[in-house]
């Protein structure tokens, strides 16, 4: 019985370790690069993005509309709107490439600086998406 029972937790216990990890919340925001290009990014939240973050497009560009992949899954954002400056851009929405399907909705969130230590950038969190 035991061992039925220690079978059934390792087996458990490996099925959470390989499952896609963006099933919460992901976060947007801007990649500050020193001497170089800044981009808006995006993070799974509660991850650092300081090693974890990936790159949606130059900062100076749209961020609506283009695809990236995060944790193995493509996304895009919609419903930004222009007000004139690239970094706050204010996505409404979440959505997968693969089914068009919506993931959540955007709210913007304080502004929020988060330092990596050692890096070569930093990263400030605009807005929280799920």
């Amino acid at each position: 019985m035991r061992l039925t029972s220690s079978i059934a937790q390792a087996i458990l216990c490996l099925s959470v370790t390989v499952l896609p990890v963006a099933q919460g919340a992901i976060a947007i925001g801007n990649q500050i690069r020193e001497g170089g290009t800044h981009f808006n990014v995006a993070w799974i939240e509660g991850v650092s993005p300081c090693v974890d973050d990936v790159e949606i497009a130059p900062e100076s560009g749209k961020e609506c509309n283009r695809n990236f992949k995060l944790d193995g899954t493509d996304y895009y954002l919609v419903g930004c709107t222009d007000p004139g400056t690239p970094y706050a851009q204010n996505p409404k929405r979440l959505r997968r490439v693969k089914d068009n399907s919506l993931y959540g909705n955007c709210a913007p969130v304080k502004k929020k600086t988060i330092n990596c230590k050692g890096s070569t950038h930093d990263v400030v969190k605009r807005y929280v998406c799920g």
